[in-house]
């Protein structure tokens, strides 16, 4: 794939979402009654964005750290 098509098809997803993300906005976020409709999920979100990055660092430590700490070469 040629540099030119990769940087043409990275700026239209990212265009596309900045899009997307503005339509959220307008429509769902900046709400006249001033309540947000994801004040009851941010917990929920957070709690399972540190789930991930627990389970992230244990997996990473299991195939990689053990065995570098035993002394095998990791290639």
């Amino acid at each position: 794939m040629r540099p030119t098509r990769v940087l043409a098809l990275t700026t239209g997803v990212l265009v596309g979402l900045g899009g997307l993300g503005l339509f959220v906005y307008i429509m769902f976020v900046n709400r006249p009654s001033g309540r947000l409709w994801f004040y009851w999920i941010a917990p929920l979100l957070a709690l399972g964005f540190a789930g991930m990055m627990i389970q992230l660092v244990v997996g990473y430590w299991l195939k990689v750290g053990r065995l570098e700490a035993r002394g095998r070469r990791v290639e």
